[in-house]
Formats: C-alpha cells, sequence, structure tokens
C-alpha cells in the first residue's frame, strides 16, 4: 500500500471533516415517483412526513432536468478517483433519457449501476445494455405471490423475471444481481426464491435485513441530535418487526446457506442465530453494528440540485446544491463535514442509524 493510500484509509478516523479522497458513489435521485405500492416502503405507503418518505419523493421538479444530470456527470469526470454513479431513487426506470444517461457517463469514463423494481425491464433491457450499464440491481421480494402481494401489482414479478432473462440473453451486458428483502411475508420462502433464479448467471442473490425506524429509536435520537438531524419513525406502516416468525426465519437462513449457488449470496446484515435475529428485530434500541460507512464514501443528489449525505435512508439535511456549488466544495463543505464529525464523535453512528443498511 502507497504512503497516499494509507493516509486516505486513516483519514476518516483521524480528520472526519476533511476528506483527501472524493466520494466513490454518487447517488442519483432522478426521479420522485414509484409505480409500485411496497407494503415496507414509505413511498408506496404514501407517507411524505418521514425522512425517507421525504427524501425519495419531496424534491421538484418531479423529474431531475438534463442540465442538472449533465453537470453532475462534469463533476464526477473531474474528481478522483473516479465515482460511480448509482441510479437508485425512486424507480430511475420511470426516467425517461435514463438510457441515454448512462451512455454519456460512459462516454466520460464513468462506471454506472441501476437499481430498479423491474416494470418497466422488459422494454428497457435493450437499451440499457447497448447504453453501456455496468450494473443492474434488481429488488424482488419472494417467490411471485408473495412479491405481488407485497409490491401491491400483480403481475410485478412476472415483468421483472421477464426483464431479467431478456438482459442476460444479450452480449454485451451488465452484472445482473437480485436483491430481497426479508419481510414477515417471506421468512418462510427464501431458499424456495433462490431455486426460480438458480439456472441463471446472475452475478449476485442478496437477502437484506429490513431497515426501519421505529417511535422509540427517533424520540431517543431526537432527544440528543433532534435540532440539527431529526429524526423520525421510517418504513413501517403495516411492517411490524414484532411480527416476525424468528424460528422460522432462522431455520430458512440456514436452509439458504446450505444451498451450493452458481453465484453469491449474502445477507445484509450477516445474522446466522436465533439471538441475533431477536436482538436485531426486537431490541431496536441496541445498536446493529459499529459506524457508517456510507457518509464517508457517498453522496446524494436531488432532481433540484439539492445534495444530502449519503443515500436515501440518511437524513433529511441539505449539505450543499450542485446547481450552485462544485461536487469537491460540497463533499467537504461545512455542512457535512460537521455530520461526519458527529458521527465519528458518537462512536460512528447515531441513535436512528442502527437499523439502515449502511450500519456497519
Amino acid at each position: 500500500m502507497t504512503l497516499i493510500s494509507r493516509l486516505r484509509a486513516a483519514n476518516p478516523g483521524l480528520l472526519p471533516g476533511h476528506l483527501l479522497a472524493g466520494p466513490r458513489w454518487i447517488v442519483l435521485g432522478v426521479n420522485n415517483a414509484c409505480n409500485l405500492h411496497c407494503l415496507m416502503c414509505d413511498v408506496g405507503l404514501g407517507r411524505d412526513d418521514t425522512n425517507f418518505g421525504r427524501n425519495l419523493t419531496g424534491s421538484r421538479p418531479l423529474d431531475m432536468p438534463w442540465d442538472l444530470y449533465e453537470k453532475v456527470v462534469e463533476e464526477a469526470a473531474s474528481s478522483r478517483p473516479l465515482p460511480r454513479l448509482g441510479f437508485a431513487f425512486t424507480e430511475p426506470l420511470l426516467w425517461k433519457p435514463l438510457p441515454e444517461a448512462v451512455a454519456l457517463a460512459r462516454s466520460r469514463g464513468l462506471s454506472s449501476a441501476v437499481t430498479t423494481n423491474g416494470w418497466r425491464l422488459p422494454e428497457l433491457a435493450g437499451p440499457l445494455a447497448e447504453a453501456g450499464l455496468d450494473d443492474l440491481y434488481v429488488s424482488l421480494d419472494g417467490p411471485p405471490d408473495a412479491h405481488d402481494r407485497i409490491r401491491g401489482r400483480d403481475g410485478s414479478f412476472e415483468r421483472a423475471f421477464r426483464g431479467i432473462e431478456a438482459l442476460l440473453g444479450r452480449s454485451p451486458r451488465p452484472a445482473v444481481s437480485v436483491f430481497c428483502v426479508v419481510t414477515p411475508w417471506n421468512v418462510t420462502r427464501l431458499a424456495e426464491f433462490f431455486t426460480l433464479f438458480s439456472p441463471l448467471p446472475l452475478a449476485a442473490l442478496g437477502f437484506l435485513h429490513a431497515n426501519f425506524t421505529t417511535d422509540e429509536m427517533a424520540a431517543s435520537h431526537n432527544a440528543v441530535h433532534g435540532e440539527t438531524y431529526p429524526a423520525t419513525a421510517s418504513n413501517l406502516g403495516p411492517f411490524d418487526p414484532a411480527a416476525y416468525d424468528l424460528p422460522a426465519l432462522a431455520a430458512e437462513i440456514a436452509r439458504v446457506r446450505a444451498l451450493a449457488p452458481p453465484f453469491r449470496i449474502s445477507f445484509s446484515p450477516e445474522i446466522d442465530t436465533l439471538e441475533g435475529l431477536r436482538r436485531f428485530y426486537l431490541e431496536p434500541a441496541v445498536p446493529w453494528g459499529r459506524h457508517c460507512n456510507d457518509a464517508f464514501r457517498s453522496l446524494m443528489v436531488k432532481s433540484d440540485g439539492r445534495v444530502i449525505p449519503a443515500h436515501g435512508r440518511c437524513y433529511d439535511v441539505t449539505v450543499g446544491n450542485l446547481r450552485e456549488s462544485s461536487l469537491g466544495e460540497i463533499w467537504n463543505s461545512r455542512e457535512m463535514a460537521a455530520f461526519r464529525t458527529t458521527l465519528a464523535g458518537a462512536g460512528g453512528l447515531l441513535p436512528a442509524c442502527t437499523r439502515c443498511c449502511s450500519a456497519l
């Protein structure tokens, strides 16, 4: 490891307020709408009074203007190391210029990834492959009947699966991964879900334990950080962390672990014991994870140019605006530096952070 590499690795711990290297990811909120109605998602539930709901649907214009996206690309192409562009929110396949946006990123040497529910994938598989997309992440929530129930739209699994098959039949093509959120409605069907994809040349199949913030977590957080980084309950609705059949989930995880897949299988976070599952879902006040990586490697740009830390699951706090400042200025802005310093001073996570996918 070179001296510069060692300095960059030590930088977050030694001087969290000022990072020598630029962001590794620029997460893009290219639109503020979704075409599904997921039971565990504030957007699908029509909630605009939570951090997650506001981050994903609260910006105007509804779609990111092309001139703002062009500025994102220009700024990213000038940053070092080159960041990746993540088209992740809210449902990027609804953003009409997506294939052209991927092609522009590729022309400037930038790698890109798209996260989607897959509804429009049958129509866009070809254009995205031709544009040079590097990675496609498809979010599915179990076998067809379970998925469609959770997503609130009949036929949504079939459309996504058909789009995946179409994309995997192309050459060249992006690496395709599938991710499944573990909920009370699919805990006994994870191994069955795997068998649907075992014949396909996926890059990975990942199972994600649900991200959520309870009222109690938000209240504990706000007692200390409410003035600067207010938290809200998020991603609950009919989703109840106490409703899991945890012994059944532990057994299902063991079944999945025993499989011999042709692709990588992961759980996030990695929990293999019933005791661990009980702590994660039934004791949310007990911290899970030690620190947030994403605040030190990511930024999210909304459709109006405002930038928030990390991504849509973070606090609805503006740390800059790309229409007014450069990417480099925002990355080490006073607001971003204060947020990272606060995280470091709290030991790596704030009270409302501990059931977020960034808590490692």
